[in-house]
Formats: structure tokens, C-alpha cells, sequence
């Protein structure tokens, strides 16, 4: 995105949580094609698209006060990913849908898979714990919230290196306690 852009999209954001609905329909008009595209993308249905994508418009303009929305952009497109994969976990399976299900198989190895990465998300989130506040902040904002390091520092006034620092710092812990995880069954086989 352009800095220009960033910046007329800071200006629109700022003005529609003041309650200007001139800024949220300029922010309509310049998000809604692009969301739309992605969520039917998601749905294959362009009518259930449309809704899911007019709820996400509908709830940012409720909550426009409550919101801190560092990059508007990213944020309204994981909207439109979490919407559609509301609307899919709350809704029936068409025909389609349950042949492919069907046809699936769940082996042994799916299963130890996913409960791999089930500790693995474990060990982050414990990872994390130990970390400050303002590591965990930063680690977010960069990894979770996928915000570039410039945007980061800007909203938190500092620099950019340092949130490269903290990020990295973030990261050595997670390496670390997932080098043990990985471990322990090979120090066990020692240990017996």
C-alpha cells in the first residue's frame, strides 16, 4: 500500500470513528468489490457473500467508537475470512459439501499431526507468557495482527529497530521452548 494511501485511509478511519458516515461510505466504496471478491472466493454463493460482507459493515459501524484498528486494510479482510468461516461452521453442508466430506479420510497420521500442532500452539502461547508485556504487544501486533514493523513503530512511537529487537527477542523464546518440546522424547530415551 502506498504511503499516500496509508495515509488517506488513516484520515477516513480517524473521521468514521468520530461518527462521520462520509469517511465510512468513502471506506465502503473503496473496500467493499475487493471483500466481496474474497468472500465469494471463500463461499462460492455471491448472495450469501454480499451478507457476510454487508454484517462486517453493519458491526464496524456499531462498534466504530470501541475499535482500535491499527491498519484498516488488513483488518477488514481477516474480517471477511473469520465471517465466512462463521458462516461455515454455523451452516449446513450442501451436497457437495458432504460428498467431499465423505470422501475425506482421517488417518492416523492427521491425527498426530494436529495434535502436534495443538502442543506447538501450546508451547507459543506459554512462550509468550514469559515474555514483557510490551514483547507480547509488539509480537502480536507483527505476527498475529500481521502489521509491517514501520506500522508498529509508528503506533507505538518507537523505533523500527526496536521492534525488530523485540520481535527477534520473541522469537529466540519460541525457538527455544520448541527445541525442548521436540526434545524431551529423545531425552527421555536416554534417561530409561
Amino acid at each position: 500500500m502506498s504511503a499516500e494511501k496509508s495515509y488517506t485511509n488513516e484520515l477516513l478511519v480517524t473521521q468514521f470513528r468520530n461518527g462521520n458516515k462520509q469517511a465510512f461510505q468513502k471506506l465502503f466504496e473503496l473496500y467493499w468489490e475487493s471483500m466481496f471478491v474474497q468472500a465469494k472466493a471463500i463461499l462460492s454463493d455471491g448472495e450469501i457473500a454480499k451478507d457476510v460482507v454487508q454484517e462486517i459493515w453493519v458491526e464496524l459501524w456499531k462498534s466504530k467508537e470501541n475499535k482500535v484498528i491499527v491498519n484498516f486494510e488488513a483488518y477488514i479482510f481477516k474480517a471477511v475470512r473469520y465471517g465466512c468461516f462463521k458462516y461455515l461452521r454455523d451452516n449446513k453442508f450442501n451436497a457437495v459439501q458432504l460428498y467431499v466430506i465423505d470422501s475425506l479420510q482421517l488417518s492416523n497420521h492427521d491425527v498426530e499431526n494436529q495434535h502436534d500442532l495443538e502442543e506447538t500452539q501450546i508451547v507459543i502461547a506459554n512462550s509468550l507468557k514469559e515474555l514483557s508485556p510490551r514483547c507480547q504487544q509488539i509480537f502480536r501486533l507483527s505476527r498475529i495482527e500481521d502489521n509491517s514493523n514501520e506500522e508498529i513503530a509508528l503506533h507505538l512511537g518507537i523505533s523500527k529497530r526496536s521492534v525488530e529487537n523485540q520481535v527477534s527477542l520473541a522469537l529466540k523464546a519460541i525457538r527455544e521452548n520448541l527445541g525442548i518440546l521436540h526434545n524431551v522424547p529423545f531425552i527421555i530415551f536416554f534417561l530409561c
